[in-house]
């Protein structure tokens, strides 16, 4: 298994490590390790994890996750440490960029497409939509920010219930 194979399988499952949107903070914990860092503000929170961050709302005193993106984008600025060491010893070394044409082929041999998105507030950026999961994806064009490549992927955004 690849670093390609990681991102394809999030878009596709809308999960990291077998964890699926609506875990609680612990089920993260238990998956991802426990080098994170927490921001919370009343009933929200967010976990970073370095290239994985996970948004939680507090409902009825539970907190669930809402939504997980992964920031490629942190890859290319070649930083130790960004990805948690459960992701790596289950996909292997992670490139600092991943080519959007790589990514898309891999997806749509698993069955996946993506559909382009039209948005005018995305500048620097093609924005793409799994339509089966609603996952997101952001790809570096020739005016994003960050001297990364045209054509890498910049993040992924997995949802809930499809609707990114």
């Amino acid at each position: 298994m690849s670093d390609v194979d990681f991102y394809v399988g999030a878009t596709l499952q809308n999960e990291i490590l077998g964890v699926p949107l609506g875990a609680s903070p612990e089920d993260w914990e238990a998956s991802l390790g426990g080098d994170f860092l927490d921001d919370v503000r009343k009933s929200r929170m967010r976990r970073d994890y370095g290239l994985v961050e996970v948004a939680f709302v507090k409902r009825d005193g539970v907190w669930e996750s809402m939504t997980a993106s992964l920031q490629i984008h942190r890859m290319a600025r070649g930083l130790e440490d960004i990805v948690p060491p459960p992701l790596t010893h289950t996909y292997g070394a992670f490139a600092e960029l991943m080519p959007f044409d790589l990514f898309h082929e891999v997806l749509q041999g698993q069955g996946g497409s993506l559909e382009e998105v039209a948005d005018p507030s995305t500048g620097g950026f093609r924005q793409f939509r799994e339509p089966l999961t609603g996952s997101c994806l952001y790809v570096t064009d020739e005016s994003s920010p960050g001297g990364m490549q045209p054509g890498s992927l910049w993040s992924i955004v997995l949802s809930r219930g499809g609707n990114p």
